[in-house]
C-alpha cells in the first residue's frame, strides 16, 4: 500500500517489459503528476497497484501433495472387485461418480474400438519386452515401465481442470482434487464457488463445448489410446446420466458396464451434443451430502485473487468495447480514441459505461492533444492498460472510503455488484453528517472517508495525468448534479425515422450509438463543470518538443510497429467483413472500430525464409494466423448498437479471412479458451461454436508432446502482463516529438521495441 505523501512508483515487478523501452517513454510522454495531492490529506487516502495485489498463485511441485492425490485415487481403485481385464484403459475421469467413470470408461474402450488412424493424440502405456529384427540381426527391444494407473488417472483430472478453468495452476487443481475426493465434477463446484462465479452457465453452448475439450484433454493427459473415442462414448451416455446415480455396490459393478455398453451399442455411430444438465446435478448432490467433509474439516483451499483480478479486468474490457460503441465512429476514430484511452476510466457517479463516456469527453476538452490523427484501430495494448487502472483506481476507492476493506475484500464487492461502483458503495449519493464519518478502522458499511477523498485515491490510483481536476469534476456538487442529467441523456431512447413513435427498440433497449445531438449536447454540459487546468493546459506551449536524436529514433520505432499493424490488421478486417457481407446481401456492415488483435496465432514455427518478414516483421519465427476482434455498424440499422465481431486471418491472402459476430458474456458465466490468445494476456472475444486456431489443438498443445504451451508457464508468463499500469510502446504513437538539430550526442543506444 503506498500513502499519498508518497511518489506513486509503483514499478514494475518483473522484466519482462523491455526496461528500456519504459524508461524511454516514461520521461517523453510528458505525462506528469503536476497536481499530485499534498500529504495534508494522506491519514486516511489509500492506493493500490499491481504490486500490492499480487495473484498469489500456487505454481509448485511437492512430492508430498503429488502422493496424498494419488492416494485418494488409489483408494478409488481398491473399492473396485471386477476383472483387472474388464477395466482397461478404466480412468476416474468422466461425466459422474469417479467409481463409475472407471467403469464407463471400460465399457467405452470395449465397444468402441477405433481403427489406429483414427485416433488422436495418447499413446497407451509405455513399451514392453520384444525382439526387433535390425538388418539381420535380432535385438532386444528397451523394456520400458508402464505408468501407474493411479497417476495417469491424476494426471487426467487435473488436465480437465485446467483446462476448464483457466488461470488455474496445476497445483491448485490437485489441491482441488483431493478436497473432492477426486470427483472431476464436484472439484468444478469448488471452483466455481471459490471464484464467486455467480452467474456460470452450467448449460450454455460455451460450458458444452469446454467439457467436451477438457474430456479429450483428460484423456490425452493419461495416455488414453483413443482420446476421441472416449469423448464420443461420453457424449452418448451424458443424456442418460442419470442412470449411473450412485456409486455401485462391488457386486453391481459388472451391470454397470453392460448398462453402459447398452447405451452406446444403441446409440450406434451417432455424434450427440454433449448434455450436461443431469451431471452438474448429481454434482450438486454429491457436494451436498459431503458438504460437512469438506468444509468441516480445516483445508486450505487456494487464494481466489488472481482468478476474481482477471474477471474484474475482462468485465471491464466489456465496459469499454460497449463505450466505443455508444460513441460515433468518426468522433472515436479521430477524437476520442486517445482521451479514452488516458482519461476515460470506469469509475465515476454514473454507470460503468456512462462514466467511461463523460471521462473521455472531459479529458479531451481539458487535456487536448497537440497532434490528432485517424485511426481504424485501436491500440489493444492501452485499451487493456486503462482497463488495469480503472481497477486499482476502483479499488483504491473503496478502501479508501471503508476502511475495513481489504483490496481482496474490495475486489469481491466489485465482483457482486457487476463492477459498478455506485452499487458497491451505497453511500455514494448519500450526503451523510461529517460528525458521522469515522477516522479509525470502522465496519465496511460506515464511510470512513469522504467521497472526495475516495476519488483522490482512485485518480492517483489510476494514475491520471491530474489527479486532483479528476477529483474535482466527479466529486463537486455541481458536477454531480449536471453528471445526473447527463445520465438521462445518455439513457435516453434514440429517435429513428421510419420506426413507431420514431424509437427505435433496440437502441432504447441496449444502448444504441449517441446522436450528433445528444453528443454535443454532452460536449456543452461537461463545459460548465468545474476544472481548475482547462485554461492553464491550454495555455501551455502545445508545439512540438525537442528531443535527443537517439530517443526520436526510438519513438519512431516503436510508433512505426503500430502503423505496421494498424495497416496489417485493418486489410484483413476489411478482407474479412466483405466476405461477411456477401453472405447478408441485405444488410450489409462497416467497419467502426477494431479493438483487440493478436498476431501470434499457430506458431511459433522457427523459420529464415524471406517471407517471414511479411508475417511477421519482428521476429524470426513464424505465426500462421490472426485473431481480431472489431466493432461493425450494419447500415440498414444505423441507431442498434455496433456488432462485435471476431475474425480469424490467415497471412497469406484474402482468401483465409473470415468473420463471425460474437455474443459477448459475462467472465464469470465462463469463457471460450484460445491457447494463443491467453498467452498474450486473453483480450480477444472468440465465438462459442465455431472452430477456430487455438481452441481445436488445445490438447495437442498443451498436453502433448510440444511444450512450446504449458498450462503453468502459460499463467507465468501473463502475470506481470495481465494488469500492467505503466508504459507500453504503444505509448509512442501519442508522443509528438522531434528530433533536436543541436543535439550532438551519437552515443546511439541500442533497443528494440
Amino acid at each position: 500500500m503506498l500513502e499519498l505523501d508518497q511518489p506513486h512508483l509503483d514499478l514494475p515487478r518483473s522484466a519482462s517489459r523491455s526496461s528500456s523501452t519504459s524508461s524511454h517513454l516514461r520521461t517523453l510522454l510528458g505525462q506528469l503528476h503536476l497536481d499530485v495531492p499534498r500529504s495534508s490529506s494522506t491519514n486516511r487516502i489509500r492506493t493500490f497497484g499491481p504490486r500490492d495485489v499480487e495473484d498469489q498463485f500456487h505454481i509448485y511441485k511437492l512430492k508430498d501433495e503429488i502422493r496424498a492425490a494419488v492416494a485418494k485415487i488409489e483408494k478409488i481403485y481398491s473399492r473396485l472387485q471386477i476383472d483387472k481385464d474388464l477395466l482397461e484403459p478404466g480412468f476416474c475421469f468422466g461425466l459422474v461418480h469417479p467409481v463409475t467413470n472407471i467403469l464407463i470408461n471400460s465399457a467405452i474402450s470395449r465397444s468402441q474400438v477405433r481403427p489406429a488412424a483414427d485416433r488422436v493424440g495418447g499413446g497407451g502405456g509405455g513399451e514392453k519386452a520384444g525382439v526387433l529384427i535390425d538388418n539381420g540381426r535380432r535385438r532386444r527391444r528397451r523394456v520400458v515401465k508402464a505408468p501407474d494407473v493411479n497417476e495417469l488417472s491424476l494426471d487426467g483430472l487435473i488436465a480437465f481442470l485446467t483446462c476448464l478453468f483457466p488461470y488455474l495452476p496445476d497445483a491448485e487443481a490437485r489441491i482441488y482434487l483431493r478436497a473432492a475426493d477426486a470427483d472431476p465434477f464436484v472439484a468444478s463446484l469448488l471452483i466455481i464457488n471459490r471464484r464467486g462465479m455467480r452467474e456460470f452457465d452450467f448449460n450454455s453452448q460455451t460450458t458444452e463445448a469446454a467439457v467436451e475439450v477438457a474430456l479429450r484433454c483428460a484423456a490425452v493427459a493419461a495416455k488414453h489410446p483413443d482420446p476421441q473415442g472416449l469423448v464420443l462414448g461420453w457424449k452418448k451416455i451424458s443424456h442418460v446420466v442419470e442412470a449411473f446415480r450412485s456409486e455401485p455396490p462391488r457386486n453391481m459393478q459388472v451391470h454397470v458396464v453392460l448398462r453402459a455398453q447398452k447405451v452406446l451399442d444403441a446409440n450406434g455411430a451417432s455424434d450427440p451434443v454433449l448434455q450436461l444438465k443431469g451431471t452438474w446435478e448429481l454434482a450438486r448432490g454429491r457436494l451436498m451430502r459431503a458438504s460437512s467433509k469438506i468444509y468441516g474439516t480445516p483445508k486450505v483451499l487456494p487464494p481466489a485473487r488472481g482468478p476474481m483480478k482477471r474477471m474484474l479486468l475482462a468485465t471491464i474490457h466489456g465496459f469499454y468495447l460497449q463505450a466505443m460503441g455508444r460513441l460515433p465512429t468518426s468522433e472515436l476514430c479521430s477524437l476520442y480514441h486517445r482521451s479514452m484511452l488516458f482519461g476515460g476510466y470506469c469509475y465515476g457517479p454514473l454507470d460503468p459505461v456512462s462514466n467511461i463516456i463523460v471521462n473521455t469527453i472531459w479529458y479531451e476538452q481539458n487535456i487536448p492533444a497537440s497532434k490528432q490523427f485517424q485511426i481504424s484501430m485501436i491500440s489493444t495494448q492501452l485499451l487493456w492498460r486503462i482497463a488495469a487502472r480503472s481497477l486499482y483506481g476502483l479499488v483504491s476507492f473503496l478502501c479508501t472510503r471503508y476502511r475495513g476493506l481489504t483490496p481482496d475484500l474490495a475486489m469481491q464487492r466489485l465482483l457482486v455488484t457487476g463492477v459498478n461502483l455506485e452499487a458497491a458503495d451505497p453511500n455514494l449519493k448519500k450526503r451523510p453528517d461529517p460528525s458521522h464519518i469515522q477516522h479509525s478502522v470502522v465496519e465496511e458499511s460506515t464511510p470512513s472517508a469522504s467521497v472526495h477523498e475516495a476519488y483522490t485515491a482512485a485518480a492517483t490510483a489510476a494514475l491520471h495525468d491530474y489527479p486532483l481536476a479528476q477529483t474535482q469534476f466527479l466529486s463537486s456538487p455541481s458536477s454531480v448534479s449536471k453528471l445526473e442529467f447527463v445520465s438521462e441523456v445518455l439513457h435516453s431512447q434514440v429517435c429513428v425515422p421510419g420506426t413507431q413513435d420514431g424509437v427505435s427498440e433496440s437502441a432504447s433497449e441496449s444502448g444504441g450509438p449517441l446522436s450528433p445531438k445528444n453528443l454535443s449536447f454532452l460536449r456543452m454540459m461537461l463545459q460548465y463543470c468545474p476544472s481548475s487546468i482547462r485554461e492553464s493546459h491550454q495555455q501551455q506551449d502545445l508545439a512540438c518538443r525537442k528531443v535527443k536524436r537517439r530517443d526520436y529514433r526510438h519513438i519512431s520505432r516503436c510508433s512505426g510497429r503500430f502503423w505496421g499493424q494498424h495497416a496489417r490488421v485493418t486489410s484483413m478486417v476489411r478482407d474479412a467483413l466483405d466476405k461477411f457481407n456477401n453472405t447478408v446481401e441485405d444488410r450489409p456492415f462497416v467497419l467502426h472500430i477494431i479493438c483487440g488483435v493478436n498476431e501470434l496465432v499457430s506458431g511459433p514455427v522457427p523459420s529464415m525464409g524471406e517471407k517471414v518478414g511479411d508475417y511477421n516483421p519482428w521476429t524470426y519465427s513464424k505465426y500462421y494466423h490472426t485473431h481480431i476482434n472489431f466493432l461493425a455498424v450494419c447500415k440498414a440499422r444505423p441507431y442498434d448498437p455496433p456488432t462485435l465481431f471476431f475474425a480469424e486471418c490467415g497471412k497469406d491472402g484474402a482468401d483465409t479471412c473470415w468473420c463471425v459476430p460474437v455474443i459477448p458474456q459475462k467472465p464469470e458465466a465462463g469463457q471460450v479458451r484460445c491457447i494463443y490468445c491467453e498467452s498474450e494476456g486473453n483480450r480477444i472475444l472468440h465465438p462459442a461454436v465455431e472452430s477456430f486456431y487455438g481452441r481445436d489443438e488445445f490438447e495437442k498443445l498443451f498436453y502433448g508432446s510440444d511444450d512450446s504451451y504449458t498450462n503453468d508457464e502459460l499463467i507465468k508468463h501473463t502475470e506481470v502482463d495481465v494488469d500492467w499500469v505503466h508504459v507500453v510502446e504503444d505509448d509512442a504513437i501519442y508522443v509528438d516529438c522531434c528530433a533536436d538539430s543541436d543535439d550532438d550526442d551519437e552515443d546511439d543506444l541500442i533497443d528494440i521495441c
